[in-house]
Protein backbone atom coordinates (compact mmCIF):
# COMPACT_ATOMS: atom_id res chain seq x y z
CA UNK A 1 0.00 0.00 0.00
CA UNK A 2 1.38 3.36 -0.40
CA UNK A 3 2.32 6.30 1.74
CA UNK A 4 0.93 9.17 1.84
CA UNK A 5 1.54 12.64 4.07
CA UNK A 6 -0.79 15.17 5.27
CA UNK A 7 -0.28 18.67 6.34
CA UNK A 8 -2.94 20.11 8.74
CA UNK A 9 -3.81 23.63 8.35
CA UNK A 10 -4.61 23.72 12.19
CA UNK A 11 -1.74 22.74 13.78
CA UNK A 12 0.94 22.56 10.67
CA UNK A 13 1.64 19.02 11.71
CA UNK A 14 2.87 16.68 8.98
CA UNK A 15 1.51 13.16 8.89
CA UNK A 16 2.54 10.16 7.32
CA UNK A 17 -0.27 7.45 6.49
CA UNK A 18 -0.77 3.89 4.87
CA UNK A 19 -3.82 3.70 3.23
CA UNK A 20 -5.79 2.36 -0.07
CA UNK A 21 -5.64 4.97 -2.67
CA UNK A 22 -9.46 5.89 -2.97
CA UNK A 23 -8.87 6.17 1.21
CA UNK A 24 -8.79 9.84 2.44
CA UNK A 25 -7.44 10.95 6.47
CA UNK A 26 -10.87 12.56 7.63
CA UNK A 27 -8.87 14.32 11.37
CA UNK A 28 -5.71 15.49 12.11
CA UNK A 29 -4.33 12.29 14.42
CA UNK A 30 -2.32 15.52 16.20
CA UNK A 31 -5.25 18.11 17.03
CA UNK A 32 -8.11 16.02 16.42
CA UNK A 33 -9.59 18.95 13.82
CA UNK A 34 -11.57 17.87 11.16
CA UNK A 35 -11.37 19.17 6.84
CA UNK A 36 -8.00 20.75 7.95
CA UNK A 37 -5.74 18.28 6.00
CA UNK A 38 -4.21 18.61 2.83
CA UNK A 39 -2.58 15.38 0.88
CA UNK A 40 1.09 16.65 -0.18
CA UNK A 41 2.60 15.35 -3.31
CA UNK A 42 5.17 12.54 -2.65
CA UNK A 43 8.07 12.08 -5.26
CA UNK A 44 7.98 8.69 -7.05
CA UNK A 45 10.07 6.25 -5.90
CA UNK A 46 12.19 5.26 -9.13
CA UNK A 47 14.80 2.37 -8.63
CA UNK A 48 17.92 2.32 -11.24
CA UNK A 49 18.33 -1.02 -12.54
CA UNK A 50 22.01 -2.04 -14.45
CA UNK A 51 20.18 -2.46 -17.54
CA UNK A 52 19.52 1.49 -18.27
CA UNK A 53 22.70 2.72 -16.47
CA UNK A 54 24.60 4.83 -18.72
CA UNK A 55 27.24 6.55 -16.52
CA UNK A 56 29.96 8.51 -18.09
CA UNK A 57 32.74 5.89 -16.99
CA UNK A 58 30.06 3.05 -18.84
CA UNK A 59 30.23 5.03 -21.91
CA UNK A 60 34.10 6.09 -21.60
CA UNK A 61 34.81 2.12 -21.22
CA UNK A 62 33.14 0.92 -23.69
CA UNK A 63 34.28 4.06 -26.62
CA UNK A 64 38.13 3.10 -25.50
CA UNK A 65 37.01 -0.78 -25.79
CA UNK A 66 35.46 0.06 -29.33
CA UNK A 67 38.70 2.20 -30.41
CA UNK A 68 41.83 0.45 -28.97
CA UNK A 69 43.63 -0.68 -31.90
CA UNK A 70 43.40 3.18 -33.63
CA UNK A 71 44.14 4.46 -30.03
CA UNK A 72 47.43 2.37 -29.71
CA UNK A 73 48.17 3.10 -33.73
CA UNK A 74 48.17 6.82 -33.07
CA UNK A 75 50.38 6.24 -29.88
CA UNK A 76 52.84 4.26 -31.98
CA UNK A 77 52.89 7.01 -34.87
CA UNK A 78 53.48 9.79 -32.45
CA UNK A 79 56.33 7.92 -30.86
CA UNK A 80 57.98 7.27 -33.88
CA UNK A 81 57.31 10.76 -35.16
CA UNK A 82 60.96 12.55 -35.50
CA UNK A 83 60.69 16.35 -34.82
CA UNK A 84 63.15 18.99 -35.99
CA UNK A 85 64.99 20.59 -33.85
CA UNK A 86 66.37 23.34 -35.44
Amino acid sequence: MPIFKYSCENCNEITKVIHMIGDDLEECPHCDSKDTLVRLLNKPYVTKTKENSNTTGDITKKFIEENREILEQQKKEIREKVYDKS
